[in-house]
């Protein structure tokens, strides 16, 4: 297959919330916000997870920090804890001290602690991971941990205070069979078949597989319906195109 750049599939957002990945991520977030709790939402890169958290938390006004590379942490734990207060106060802190105190006076929230969302929570130190086991608990705060599965489970086995205290855990699942057929209603069921069992229902890798199989169908002139089962195992096999 020849090299072409190909741009990645857009999909409705409504589209997107009826698929059972996003359903169970927010059911899962709305049990975790009725209590004062740390929590983990975890699955495979790709999945969906970060779409799901996100789109919660802005429906809710929970604010929802991306954690920065540990490399980046490790060397700079002021400015990450300085920046961090600055988005959900407004002003930055002159001190690392100082952005501690700020972010447990903003947890408390007089009588309803606040909820944080963390996502890329497997870039954590262990020292930024106490920092949020402390804010737990001395403010009741509910902290959801998003990350990769797998990798965030290695972080908090290594600390077990932390550990101790996450009380509700869910793992994304991947798009079902229907949810494919749903987000591409023009694939024939065989068709549909082949793409899950390909991307086993990773929404990236479908991403990818259907903004390829779009190019490739463009260049021959036909549509996506009629490619056949060898021609979409042959565009997964060659996912070497530009973005």
């Amino acid at each position: 297959m020849r090299s072409v750049m190909v741009a990645p599939m857009q999909y409705d957002e409504a589209k997107l919330r009826e698929t059972q990945p996003y359903k169970s991520t927010v059911a899962f977030l709305r049990k975790v916000i009725r209590q004062s709790v740390m929590a983990v939402l975890e699955g495979e890169p790709g999945v969906g997870k970060t779409f799901g958290a996100l789109s919660f938390a802005q429906k809710h006004g929970i604010p929802f920090i991306t954690v920065i590379e540990r490399v980046a942490l490790e060397k700079a734990p002021s400015r990450f804890f300085r920046t961090m207060v600055e988005e959900l106060v407004g002003m930055q802190p002159p001190s690392l001290w100082d952005a501690l105190e700020a972010l447990e006076l903003w947890a408390r929230n007089g009588s309803s602690p606040r909820a944080l969302f963390l996502d890329e929570a497997q870039w954590l130190t262990g020292k930024a991971l106490d920092v949020f086991r402390r804010l737990h608990d001395m403010t009741g705060a509910t902290i959801v941990f998003i990350g990769h599965e797998g990798e965030l489970s290695k972080l908090f086995a290594r600390y077990p205070q932390a550990r101790d205290r996450v009380a509700m855990r869910f793992v994304v699942p991947p798009l079902t069979l229907q949810d494919i057929q749903s987000l591409h209603p023009e694939l024939p069921e065989q068709l549909a078949r082949e793409v899950y069992d390909l991307t086993q229902g990773n929404f990236r890798r479908l991403q990818r597989l259907m903004s390829h199989l779009s190019a490739y169908a463009k260049v021959r002139n036909k549509p996506v319906s009629e490619l056949t089962s060898q021609e979409v195992r042959l565009a997964m096999e060659h996912l070497l195109l530009s973005w």
